[in-house]
């Protein structure tokens, strides 16, 4: 189950409307655009608007949001759920990552836009988001590139991971790891 939310201020309505959920899927579009937020009614999303009017308003209701969804979570409940962003702000994505962390649970980050550089990632959730990133086997050059990790973060945290037998090398590929 994925918990979705949309900085549909940020991304726009092309991304509200590509949005692929299955029905067990929450979505969450934070707008106070009528024609996205008749796009989000349309395809069962939650549209949510009720922020002041301001700079980066959307950016604070959807961390409150999102922590108040997971204060609410058991711990089972915690790793079962992927909780998703969509969004290109920087300091968005950095806060929505940091509070997912704090409890442990997993997220995802989805850019729009290509043109952005490599999240860089502070090493004390280096850790966490090298683990989220390898539900599927990826090769580690791969996971430090789309991080923006320094060798030395990337070598401290996959080895912190193998002594923690949290990550493993894939039987058919030895290049790629995954989560154990």
């Amino acid at each position: 189950m994925k918990m979705i939310f949309v900085d549909a201020e940020n991304v726009g309505l092309k991304e509200v409307e590509n949005i692929k959920a299955c029905i067990v899927d929450k979505v969450y579009v934070f707008s106070k655009v009528a024609s996205i937020k008749s796009v989000a009614e349309k395809s069962l999303f939650i549209c949510l608007s009720a922020y002041p009017e301001g700079s980066n308003q959307a950016d604070f209701s959807i961390i409150a949001y999102l922590s108040r969804i997971l204060a609410t979570l058991s711990a089972a409940e915690l790793h079962i759920i992927t909780f998703e962003l969509y969004s290109n702000d920087k300091s968005l994505i950095s806060a929505f990552q940091f509070q997912c962390n704090q409890l442990g649970a997993q997220c995802q980050i989805v850019q729009t836009k290509n043109d952005n550089p490599p999240l860089i990632v502070k090493e004390s959730n280096a850790i966490n988001i090298i683990y989220t990133s390898l539900k599927q086997p990826k090769k580690m050059s791969i996971v430090q590139a789309e991080l923006g990790l320094t060798k030395q973060q990337m070598s401290k945290s996959v080895n912190e991971l193998m002594a923690k037998k949290k990550i493993k090398r894939t039987p058919k590929n030895k290049k790629e790891w995954v989560q154990c």
